[in-house]
């Protein structure tokens, strides 16, 4: 009846052969979008910590106006450092586990911000230089 092309198999299942290719695919696309997934992370991370530290700069406007100097401190959530809030009334929007240290002089600022996993980011302020 039928030609070699409509031969059907009785109790049609994947083969081994099939199954690794499947695998084999699937492990290229997760070699793609895991590092690809991990820099979007990354990225995230340290946009959110340069996106508080530019909060913190009418804060230190406001002191530099009223003291003559900026603001120095710390703010830490986890030791409960909170001497930057003391000189400045800054506290980050969203307290997340990162820590925020303000060193100035009279020229300006310097931030440096860590998050949780280690990630920093340094500015020189007002400028908004990385450090």
């Amino acid at each position: 009846m039928g030609g070699p092309l409509s031969t059907v198999r009785a109790g049609a299942g994947v083969t081994l052969v099939e199954l690794m290719i499947a695998i084999a695919i699937l492990a290229t696309v997760a070699a793609i979008a895991l590092p690809a997934y991990r820099d979007y992370v990354e990225t995230a991370a340290v946009g959110v910590l340069a996106s508080q530290i530019a909060t913190l700069e009418p804060f230190q406007q406001d002191t530099r106006l009223r003291t003559g100097s900026y603001g120095t401190g710390t703010w830490n959530a986890r030791t409960g450092d909170t001497s930057l809030t003391d000189a400045t009334g800054w506290a980050p929007r969203n307290p997340d586990g990162a820590s925020y240290v303000v060193l100035a002089d009279a020229a300006g600022y310097r931030v440096t911000a860590t998050d949780p996993e280690g990630r920093a980011v340094c500015r020189i302020m007002p400028a908004g230089r990385p450090c």
